[in-house]
């Protein structure tokens, strides 16, 4: 069965069907009862009111971001078409919770740009935490190695080397990645792991793809993007799983699906294979969060965590 007769058959039952087994009752109960969860999910249409509760359950901002400190937003929001790029929703209400946990700076890591806050009406109501976001000067698409902005880095890597990162990846105190669980052309899936190559040159992000033994040779791509998280895990990661790009990703248009939910967590790896079963992913088949856990970044099955689902009354 190809991709997209499974989407159309499975659907979000089908993700569900691969979760509902997964995560066990006993550590739902765990995460939700009795301590703070490694991964938290709230399923339901308010994106916006729904992050503030995943960060809630997640110990709030303030477990992340104490007072004075800088906070760096990693950002999936280049894209125009339905589905391929994070809902400004999200973002806003990751923005707003660091502002008022007392961060002496919010920046974006790349340029987000007017349209994107265009497309939510709640830019209407919270226009000071937009205002007061620091906004870099560089699209990833279109960025170029200047050293006023870049450096040029050692990476730790079995594939990659050498990296030409922003300079802010490295002076913020708290580093936010906030992904959409998408469909990509080339790695297949985009989320947390991959989405860190928007730290990159433009240049720096071809050489993943081109450098290998062929053109967009999937074990070197994969590789590349688990060596490049090795310079800093998030601190927290946040995906939108709520309208997400399932073919002809990253930029679309392609099909849709709706699985409504939100999703965050401290573990990078174990939150990118959940979101992979949550947008109808067989488990384990999705190669960079393979390498991301051979290169221990986290725990791959996320079955051995605590995790808290959540359905807000309506």
């Amino acid at each position: 069965m190809d991709r997209r007769s499974f989407i159309k058959r499975s659907g979000i039952v089908g993700a569900a069907s691969v979760l509902g087994p997964a995560v066990s009752s006993a550590a739902l109960k765990k995460g939700a009862k009795e301590s703070i969860p490694d991964i938290c999910i709230v399923n339901g249409e308010d994106v916006f009111e729904n992050t503030r509760l995943l960060i809630e359950k997640l110990g709030g901002m303030s477990r992340f971001v104490k007072p004075g400190k800088k906070v760096g937003l990693l950002v999936n929001s280049e894209f125009v078409n339905r589905g391929a790029y994070v809902s400004p929703d999200m973002t806003l209400a990751v923005a707003k919770m660091c502002f008022d946990a007392g961060a002496s700076e919010v920046r974006n890591l790349q340029m987000i740009s007017d349209r994107y806050w265009g497309w939510t009406p709640l830019s209407d109501k919270y226009p000071e935490v937009i205002e007061n976001l620091v906004n870099n000067e560089y699209k990833p698409s279109s960025a170029v190695f200047d050293p006023e902005h870049f450096s040029r880095v050692e990476v730790p890597g079995k594939s990659l080397k050498q990296a030409e990162v922003v300079n802010d990846f490295f002076t913020c105190d708290v580093y936010i990645n906030i992904a959409i669980a998408k469909h990509h052309g080339s790695s297949i899936y985009t989320g947390i792991l991959k989405n860190t190559m928007g730290i990159n040159t433009r240049e720096n992000c071809v050489t993943f793809h081109r450098d290998g033994p062929a053109r967009n040779d999937p074990d070197f791509l994969a590789q590349c993007i688990a060596d490049l998280n090795l310079l800093r895990k998030a601190d927290l990661s946040v995906v939108d799983v709520s309208e997400v790009l399932v073919t002809n990703g990253p930029s679309g248009p392609g099909d849709v699906i709706e699985p409504r939910k939100v999703v965050a967590g401290t573990d990078m790896v174990a939150v990118d294979h959940l979101c992979t079963t949550l947008i109808g992913h067989e488990y384990g088949d999705i190669l960079t969060i393979k390498k991301g856990y051979e290169n221990g970044l986290g725990e791959m099955d996320f079955r051995k965590l605590d995790i808290a689902e959540i359905h807000p009354r309506a």
